[in-house]
């Protein structure tokens, strides 16, 4: 398997650090620990290190996963040198 890199843009807002601890432990009870939670413009954002036979499986698992926990995903992002290669 290989490891992939992207990130999963949420449309869900955090008012505390609490609310972020709280949602790290949803995500990563559906199977989401191999991602880190931050901030982002829109929402908050996941970036997985994910491996997987794909990039597509990496991606479809992380969203439906995210969806389980009731969140929207709005997009997932991949880094410029991911989309040279």
């Amino acid at each position: 398997m290989t490891e992939y890199r992207f990130r999963v843009v949420i449309n869900h807002q955090v008012k505390s650090e609490h609310e972020m601890l709280d949602l790290a432990d949803r995500l990563a009870a559906a199977g989401c620990d191999d991602g880190h939670l931050g901030g982002h413009a829109e929402g908050v954002e996941v970036v997985f290190d994910r491996e997987a036979e794909s990039r597509d499986e990496a991606m479809q698992s992380a969203v439906k996963q995210i969806e389980e926990c009731g969140l929207i995903v709005k997009r997932i992002e991949l880094d410029r040198e991911v989309l040279a290669a």
